[in-house]
């Protein structure tokens, strides 16, 4: 089997005996309490519970339980307040069977034993989705050779766009091919904004972040340390003196100046709806399906830089079960179903047949709803979702091309062991967020923050945490390239 070549060729050590998590229950996977029906509780991210839940879960059910024995039980938890709920429920112990998780959280989880090991459930309960599964997804998860999450087969890799209004892009007869790198976009913002009398560049409080996606953050969890994806000699480093990051924020910092980003950006926690420009991560025919209409308005875009593929990106959408699940190889059979039966994926992608959304007659879906609360990149793979009717193209398989071009990180595969550096890499992170704010959107000259940032992360064991990621790290390239 795929999953079996994928071990074989990534286990390097045994488990961390702090990291080995077991698996509650001891249940047949064929069987659940006393041979009938399991309840799953799913807990993922979203809008929060949908106003149909009732009706909607029990059209599911209906069609779970006859498909392999499974009821489900969701809690969507709403965006504002999944940090803080998921923490919660991670920290205290609280029920549930599976949850969605992202890759800042899935080692640190892992280390406190959350999340069943699943490696050797794989093969048997989830044919299907590892079938579909390019190898390589598997490799991305593993963590000292075992596997605690699913990941979602999406949009794996990063590909960034610039989103403009059209609109001005056609009144100004704007070559927008021409104008990716930040630094060229200066004179044209300063025309719009004067001529607009709005900012072009309107940012929250986490500003123009896309600057480091070019950067392995290896599972540092943190923007400051990384690997940029095409250094060959696989070097750690400190994000901010890098000369493409350093440069960046010198052309954030005269934006801000010039009154091309809006003063309040550094305060901000939710953006506005309408922007002239913005960087985005996604694929080209979102401007029409997904940022126009969001919009409001008409967009074009411009890919900007390489399409990356990394363990990082890879670990933007998972799927963990609960150590404590009595049912851990049910929860595999249910994702299995949900990544591959296209009934079943519509029902989580669009919601209730006949409320949220209905079929048409030539095989295509139809929103009658368009705030489903449930957001679709968490569930399952996007390639066994029935296109929308509005679609003229397949937009899905745009996204697998892009996956199948992605130019692979320097260091795939590789995770960083922060276990020996915790304490030390967690109070640099916060040192990196009590600026972050400012650095980003242009309030603070990078000639005298990034000097101090360095001055206190120094005091806080900075290049111990450096010297701990490279040691690693170059075990793993010399393992890779015996």
């Amino acid at each position: 089997m795929k999953l079996k070549k994928v071990l074989a060729a990534g286990i390097a050590s045994l488990l961390v005996a702090g990291m080995l998590a077991g698996c509650g229950g001891g249940q047949s996977a064929e069987s659940g309490e006393d041979g009938g029906v399991v309840t799953l509780k799913w807990v993922t991210i979203g809008n929060g519970m949908p106003d149909n839940y009732d009706s909607w879960v029990a059209k599911v059910n209906e069609y779970t339980e006859e498909k392999i024995g499974v009821n489900i039980e969701m809690e969507v938890i709403p965006w504002g307040s999944w940090d803080d709920r998921r923490n919660i429920i991670i920290s205290t112990n609280e029920p549930y069977d599976i949850i969605f998780g992202i890759g800042k959280n899935y080692v640190p989880d892992i280390a406190l034993g959350a999340y069943c090991d699943i490696t050797d459930m794989i093969d048997a309960n989830m044919p299907g989705l590892n079938e579909m599964m390019p190898e390589k997804y598997w490799t991305a998860v593993t963590v000292d050779g075992r596997i605690y999450g699913v990941p979602t087969y999406k949009d794996n890799a990063i590909s960034n766009y610039a989103i403009w209004d059209k609109e001005l892009v056609d009144e100004y007869a704007l070559d927008i091919s021409s104008l990716v790198e930040l630094d060229s976009l200066t004179e044209t913002f300063e025309q719009l904004k004067a001529d607009k009398n709005d900012y072009p560049v309107y940012v929250k409080n986490d500003g123009i972040y896309y600057i480091f996606d070019v950067y392995d953050q290896i599972g540092g969890g943190t923007q400051i340390l990384g690997v940029r994806y095409d250094d060959k000699d696989a070097r750690v480093c400190f994000t901010l003196e890098e000369p493409d990051i350093y440069a960046a924020l010198e052309t954030f910092h005269e934006w801000y100046e010039k009154g091309i980003i809006n003063p309040d950006a550094a305060t901000l926690n939710e953006g506005r709806v309408y922007n002239m420009w913005r960087v985005a991560q996604g694929w080209e025919s979102a401007g029409v399906t997904s940022w126009g209409p969001q919009m409001g308005k008409d967009v074009v875009v411009q890919k900007v830089g390489d399409t990356i593929l990394s363990s990082e990106t890879v670990r933007g959408s998972l799927n963990m079960i609960s150590t404590n699940s009595k049912y851990p190889e049910k929860c595999l059979q249910f994702l299995d179903l949900v990544n591959t039966d296209t009934k079943l994926r519509d029902m989580f992608y669009y919601g209730e047949e006949g409320v949220d959304f209905e079929y048409t007659e030539d095989g295509k879906a139809h929103k009658l709803n368009q705030d489903w609360e449930m957001a679709g990149y968490t569930q399952g793979t996007f390639f066994t979702v029935t296109q929308v009717d509005t679609d003229e193209f397949n937009q899905w398989e745009e996204i697998k091309e892009l996956n199948d071009q992605a130019v692979d990180s320097a260091v795939f595969g590789f995770t960083f062991d922060t276990t020996q550096i915790a304490d030390k890499l967690s109070n640099c992170n916060e040192i990196w967020l009590r600026y972050r704010s400012e650095v980003m959107t242009g309030v603070q000259d990078p000639a005298v923050a990034v000097p101090q940032i360095k001055e206190e992360l120094e005091k806080a064991g900075w290049q111990d945490v450096l010297d701990e990621a490279q040691r690693q790290l170059d075990e793993y390239m010399a393992s890779q390239n015996a």
